[in-house]
């Protein structure tokens, strides 16, 4: 127990004798370096920060893409969010380290130091300066400079319209360094180009991919960050394109009134009225230009051509539909379509009774269903004989006309089918 206790006497007598001294970065050393730099060194942020004033800066810079704000498609204008990291090398700001106690860094108001006048080449609004008053620089003491400025960036984006809603479109940021040429302040794309770490998903366009390229091919230096966005198509699809097909059969139901009913003019007038309102509606939100036609454009001018057809249609049908056939004779090909769509009518009429008969017969023995069903076939065949033997006294206008409802019905229903799947064909598949 004695030797336990003075052991811990003898650790706390050499603590107390041998103190080792540590040094500590204090707010007086970042004081001295502010001084040396700006007082002493009369640090100037109007002269570019190289010895050798002939030759360039380099100035590296990667943009953290934040979000896509919005994409106004009619007046080409992409809004996005993010912050770049702009880096150089200020010949004037290094320091020895172990003049101010190993201090390494420090932050230095943006407005102090000479910047890069970097800009947005293909800027929609007018030019500001990146960042604010309120932000630092980053300083190490080899003179390397770190710039994060915050940026809400409003350019111009070229759209094209052909494959909308199944669309891609291709926009940039294009950075130079305005008031410097490339021999002075050289551009360069960083090591990361756009980084989505930060990125926030927008409710209407995916980003595909995305690139940092430099470019000086005149006599200033570019940095062009591109991406690549993809429309969502589900909007259009649900409140465009299906509407404009509910309305477009909505039109063909005109051929299913009859004509003696008083409606059908007025329903094919409103349908069209309808339709036509719709597409004003509609196109308005499309980007207005000359060069592409989009082809959803295409298929709502063709389904408005349809309702055009349809009304024009309907009131030529019921002019005929109240004529006496004995003043204003049939002419033949119109008692050929009567003909033929009776043959359809009665074939299909026929199959039906065919199969229900056949079930009932089912339980009969052959020998008596082979008498029934020729018995029935010879009494099928002679009222067939009589029809066609008195059918040019049988057909009226109204006969015709109601031909004319059933094969213009399947003929415009089969077109706008071919007309919609071929729209989503086409415009799904993209560019080649």
């Amino acid at each position: 127990m004695v030797h336990r206790t003075l052991r811990l006497w003898l650790f706390l007598f050499l603590s107390m004798v041998y103190i080792i001294p540590i040094k500590a970065q204090t707010s007086d050393d970042a004081r001295d370096l502010y001084n040396k730099i700006f007082i002493t060194d009369a640090y100037n942020k109007h002269i570019r920060p190289i010895y050798d004033q002939t030759r360039e800066i380099d100035v590296a810079i990667d943009f953290y893409l934040t979000g896509i704000i919005d994409f106004d498609e009619r007046q080409e204008k992409l809004t996005t969010s993010g912050y770049l990291l702009i880096r150089w090398d200020d010949y004037y700001l290094q320091w020895n380290q172990s003049t101010y106690n190993n201090l390494s860094s420090i932050f230095i108001p943006q407005d102090n130091v000479w910047k890069p006048d970097v800009a947005l080449k293909n800027s929609f609004a007018e030019y500001k300066g990146l960042g604010s008053s309120f932000l630092y620089v980053f300083v190490d003491n080899r003179g390397s400079v770190l710039w994060q400025p915050y940026v809400i960036l409003q350019s111009t984006c070229n759209v094209d319209i052909t494959y909308i809603p199944f669309d891609t479109q291709n926009c940039s940021l294009n950075f130079v360094a305005w008031s410097y040429t490339k021999d002075q302040v050289l551009l360069l794309e960083g090591k990361k180009g756009i980084i989505l770490n930060e990125y926030e998903m927008n409710s209407a366009w995916t980003i595909v991919s995305s690139s940092a390229d430099t470019k000086s091919e005149s006599s200033e230096a570019t940095v062009i960050f591109q991406f690549s966005l993809r429309r969502k198509p589900l909007f259009y699809v649900l409140y465009i394109i299906m509407p404009v097909v509910m309305l477009s059969v909505l039109n063909v139901c005109i051929f299913v009134l009859p004509s003696e009913s008083g409606e059908k003019a007025s329903f094919s007038v409103t349908a069209f009225l309808s339709m036509a309102v719709f597409l004003t509606m509609v196109t308005s939100a499309f980007p207005q230009s000359s060069d592409k036609v989009s082809y959803l454009g295409i298929y709502l001018e063709t389904m408005i051509t349809f309702s055009t057809l349809i009304v024009i249609i309907t009131l030529f049908e019921l002019r005929l539909n109240f004529r006496d056939e004995s003043v204003d004779p049939i002419p033949s090909w119109l008692i050929t379509l009567h003909l033929i769509v009776k043959t359809i009518k009665y074939s299909r009429r026929n199959t039906v009774k065919s199969s229900v008969h056949n079930k009932n017969l089912a339980v009969l023995s052959r020998a008596d269903s082979k008498n029934i069903n020729e018995s029935r076939t010879e009494r099928v065949h002679s009222e067939e004989l009589l029809n066609s033997g008195n059918k040019e006294h049988e057909v009226t206008w109204k006969n015709v006309c109601n031909a004319v409802d059933f094969a213009f019905f399947w003929i415009f229903l089969s077109f706008i089918f071919i007309t919609t799947v071929t729209l989503f064909c086409i415009s799904s598949s993209g560019p080649s």
